[in-house]
């Protein structure tokens, strides 16, 4: 290089490295982030950390030991029964749905998984299923005075209502229902602290279901029969008689069928049984995270610390 070009570098301004952050938008630290002072803090204030972690650790192996064991029963169904025979009935008759439809009859068809599914967690279901199982004592053991067979608040606002029972079994996760995609199977499920519990829980509320469906089944086609027999007493022409006798006859056999047919919406393929092992709480699980936070959480308080002393001691020396 000639003495006049390192004289011309020579002369060119050295720009500020805040200035060419400004310029080209180039990331500009002052303080390279020195990972051995990181290092050094945590060592330093390893026994804290240390202590907290195994502290927090004890505390929830002790909270979880006081939680109560929870058992798994359920039972594999499959969908099917009277709904499903109706829609059968219904394709047998062919040109037969104009005429129930000027009737105001619907052959029907079969429902759906999901809304049969609905049924089952509703309210309505629900409730009657615990009035007449007497499951309020059960479900809210810790608000019942089982010596005196009372609840242990006096106000009747204060005790455990229905809804609470509702909200609970469905919202709460107690009772839960799942339709497998692939096959269609459903599977129901209780998780309760007593396993024997869980598992009659399982199968009356199988047997409700069907039997409540099958109910209603039944009365809709006496309702429905009764409106055919009024319509066809006061119908004159012979072919719309011929065809009131047949919708008839279809409706006859869908209320025969609901009589006769004990799985009506679902047939059981997996009962449920007692059922050997908890599922929660996972105690293991819950030491290991809340040591893991807690150590991380004491490792952060140890920076903002270190941070914090280091600003004051640079503030003093800066007087």
């Amino acid at each position: 290089m000639s003495a006049k070009d390192k004289q011309l570098n020579h002369e060119q301004p050295q720009l500020d490295p805040r200035m060419m952050q400004a310029m080209y938008g180039m990331p500009y630290e002052e303080d390279e982030i020195d990972l051995l002072e990181y290092w050094q803090v945590i060592w330093k204030k390893r026994l804290f950390i240390v202590v907290s972690a195994l502290l927090a650790g004890i505390l929830a192996a002790g909270i979880s030991l006081t939680m109560p064991n929870i058992y798994r029963a359920e039972t594999l169904l499959a969908p099917m029964g009277g709904e499903e025979s109706k829609g059968g009935l219904s394709s047998m008759l062919g040109g037969l749905g104009g005429i129930a439809s000027l009737a105001g009859v619907s052959l029907g068809g079969s429902s759906s998984i999901e809304e049969n599914i609905a049924v089952l967690k509703s309210r309505e279901f629900i409730w009657s299923f615990v009035k007449d199982e007497k499951l309020m004592p059960i479900l809210f053991a810790d608000d019942w005075d089982a010596e005196n067979k009372q609840w242990l608040a006096e106000e009747q606002e204060d005790q455990p209502s229905l809804w609470d029972a509702w909200r609970l079994l469905v919202e709460g996760g107690v009772l839960a229902v799942n339709v497998d995609k692939d096959s269609g199977l459903v599977r129901l499920s209780i998780d309760w602290e007593d396993p024997e519990l869980a598992k009659v829980w399982v199968a009356k509320l199988v047997t409700r279901i069907n039997a409540y469906l099958r109910e209603k089944a039944i009365l809709q086609s006496e309702e429905k029969l009764k409106y055919l027999n009024d319509v066809l007493a006061e119908t004159q022409i012979a072919e719309n008689r011929q065809a009131l006798f047949e919708l008839i006859s279809t409706e006859q056999k869908q209320a025969m069928l609901a009589n006769t047919q004990k799985d009506y919406v679902f047939r059981v393929i997996d009962p449920a049984v007692v059922p050997d092992k908890k599922i929660k709480p996972k105690r293991s699980i819950i030491v290991l995270l809340t040591v893991f936070v807690v150590g991380f959480l004491a490792i952060v308080f140890v920076f903002i610390q270190e941070g914090l002393k280091k600003r004051k001691e640079e503030e003093q020396s800066s007087e």
